[in-house]
C-alpha cells in the first residue's frame, strides 16, 4: 500500500505542478500540499460524497455546505442539481473565488458531468486547505440513479417496493419528474404467500 501511495503521490505532484503553471490570477504562495497525504485520502475514498447522501442533505435542507457545479453556464442551465451554484472551473480557481470560499468556511462539494474535472478542482482546493469533496459519479450518475431510479423487476418483496417508492418520491422532490426511468424493466411483482385452503370433505349420502 505504501508503494501505491508513493506512486499516486508522485502522479498527483506532477498534475498539481502542471495545473499550477496555468492557474490564472492566484497567489501561488498560499498553496501547500503533501502528495502522499492527498493520495491516501483518494485511495480511501475520503474525497467523495455519495449521491445518496447528498440527496438526503438536499431534502433535509441542510445549510452547512456549498454545492458547486463546475461545468460551463450552458450545461448548468440545461440541467443541474437542486441548491447548486454555478462556478465554472476557470472561475473557481481564480483568486477572488478562492478567497470567497476560504472566508465562507462551509464544506464544499464539487461536481461536473463525471469525476475527472471535479478531481482536478478538488486537488487545487485541498492544496489551499479548503475542506472540499467530490460528488461521486457527478451529474451522469445523479441523472441516472437519483432522478430516475429503476424499479425492481421480477418478483420482489414488500421491503424492496417500499425502498423504490421512497427513491421515486425523493426523485420527484429533486426535480426528476415521476422518478421512474423510461424503458426500465417490467412492473415489479410483489411476492405474496398464499395459504392453501383445506379441501372440503364430501358428505356421504345417507340412505332413505
Amino acid at each position: 500500500m505504501k508503494i501505491i501511495n508513493k506512486q499516486l503521490g508522485f502522479t498527483i505532484a506532477i498534475i498539481l505542478g502542471i495545473i499550477m503553471v496555468f492557474l490564472p490570477g492566484s497567489d501561488k504562495s498560499k498553496f501547500h500540499f503533501d502528495p502522499e497525504t492527498l493520495s491516501s485520502v483518494i485511495l480511501s475514498n475520503e474525497d467523495q460524497i455519495s449521491p445518496e447522501t447528498l440527496s438526503e442533505w438536499v431534502v433535509e435542507e441542510r445549510k452547512d455546505y456549498r454545492l458547486i457545479d463546475i461545468r460551463n453556464e450552458q450545461e448548468f442551465n440545461e440541467g443541474n442539481i437542486k441548491t447548486s451554484e454555478n462556478i465554472p472551473l476557470k472561475d473557481l480557481l481564480s483568486k477572488d473565488t478562492l478567497d470567497d470560499l476560504s472566508q465562507d468556511q462551509k464544506m464544499i462539494i464539487l461536481y461536473s458531468n463525471g469525476n475527472s474535472h471535479a478531481s482536478q478542482a478538488w486537488l487545487i482546493l485541498n492544496s489551499t486547505g479548503l475542506d472540499s469533496y467530490i460528488l461521486e459519479g457527478g451529474m451522469n450518475y445523479w441523472n441516472k440513479n437519483i432522478l430516475n431510479p429503476a424499479p425492481p423487476s421480477g418478483e420482489v418483496s414488500d421491503d424492496e417496493i417500499l425502498i423504490y417508492k421512497t427513491k421515486a418520491a425523493v426523485a420527484g422532490y429533486l426535480g426528476g419528474g415521476s422518478g421512474i426511468a423510461s424503458g426500465s424493466g417490467t412492473t415489479p411483482v410483489v411476492k405474496k404467500k398464499f395459504k392453501k385452503r383445506p379441501k372440503k370433505k364430501k358428505k356421504k349420502l345417507e340412505g332413505c
